[in-house]
């Protein structure tokens, strides 16, 4: 017997069964979630609300062979938490709209609300509603998010300013090393790297230590790592009108990037700069918070962030070796 496919199901189904595998926040802010033609939302009061949304569309962001549906239910939601994270808010409230083909089996779906909900879990994350259509050939994952911070504390990209400090709040390059392995026939077997794996497929969320930034007032421009730290650096001095510094050797690699580098002769600092989607959080801040800054940050995630550079007057993103100073390009990936 043939698994159950979502055109055996049907629209109306489908839609029931997500709504019973989908999270429910404490927080009793959704007044009323799916099964109306609109969500019924009560904001907080004081607050400024945050939203963002992105798109995972199959052959282009995930394949099979990358991302499981469990997985790719988790990374879903958890880049846009990035994003309300680098904000310095608090995530509250999800919409999901999934383009499905008609032969999806079901156990698709339910393995990939295993994720989402998991991730939904780390913030108490309500899922309110969404959307559930037919398309012919990939499939399409589309997630906005709703988040919620006071006014003063949110955090723009736009607040860096020469003599600042710059700084990282975990590894850099592992997700792009990861992908790596799980695509590249030449790889090692990717069990032997099991965390770079991990950073790709299962990227942690940092809201909590977005939040504690913003609510110390110390970072004063911050953006999230998913287009490498040279490309989003370069979307902070560009908001802020500053150019940048980064310090080769205080930019945090893992020992086991560094050793799959050595294995497949490849630069671990390509990975480090341009690889992407690691979503820590990347900020600037004022050389007298730096204590306080290490304080928190290990408090918060268990380890410290990594202060890597410093901004600058004038313009691009300068790297800087033993040898001196060059210039780098953002690189990354770019859509068009």
């Amino acid at each position: 017997m043939k698994n159950q496919t979502l055109k055996d199901l049907g629209e109306a189904a489908i839609i029931r069964l997500i709504e019973k595998k989908a999270p429910l926040s404490s927080r009793g802010h959704v007044k009323k979630g799916i099964g109306d033609d609109a969500a019924v939302l009560e904001p907080g009061r004081d607050s400024v609300q945050l939203v963002t949304i992105d798109t995972l569309i199959e052959g282009i962001h995930f394949t099979a062979r990358t991302l499981s549906p469990e997985a790719l239910g988790w990374k879903a939601l958890v880049v846009n938490m990035s994003d309300i994270a680098a904000m310095g808010g608090s995530p509250r409230t999800a919409f999901l709209s999934l383009g499905m083909t008609p032969d999806t089996e079901v156990i698709f779906i339910s393995s990939f609300m295993a994720g989402f909900n998991a991730a939904a879990q780390k913030a108490d994350i309500a899922l309110a509603g969404g959307d559930i259509v037919a398309t012919l050939a990939s499939k399409i994952v589309t997630v906005t998010l709703l988040g919620e911070c006071p006014a003063e504390q949110v955090i723009y990209r736009s607040g860096a300013r020469p003599g600042h400090d710059v700084w990282i709040t975990g590894f850099l390059g592992n997700a792009a090393a990861g992908l790596f392995l799980l695509l590249s026939e030449d790889a090692p077997d990717p069990s032997a790297y099991e965390s770079l794996v991990l950073a790709h497929q299962k990227p942690m969320p940092r809201h909590e230590v977005g939040q504690a930034l913003g609510r110390n007032r110390f970072a004063k421009a911050m953006i999230d790592v998913s287009d490498g730290i040279a490309g989003d650096l370069a979307h902070i001095c560009r908001e802020s009108g500053t150019g940048a510094v980064i310090q080769v050797a205080s930019l945090p690699l893992s020992a086991e990037l560094r050793k799959l580098a050595a294995e497949v002769n490849k630069d671990p600092l390509d990975w480090a700069l341009h690889g992407g989607e690691d979503y820590e959080l990347l900020f600037t801040a004022s050389p007298a918070d730096e204590q306080q800054i290490l304080s928190l940050t290990a408090s918060v995630l268990g380890i410290p962030a990594v202060k890597v550079g410093r901004i600058i007057d004038g313009q691009g993103i300068w790297l800087e070796t033993e040898q001196g100073k060059k210039a780098i390009t953002s690189g990354g990936y770019t859509h068009f």
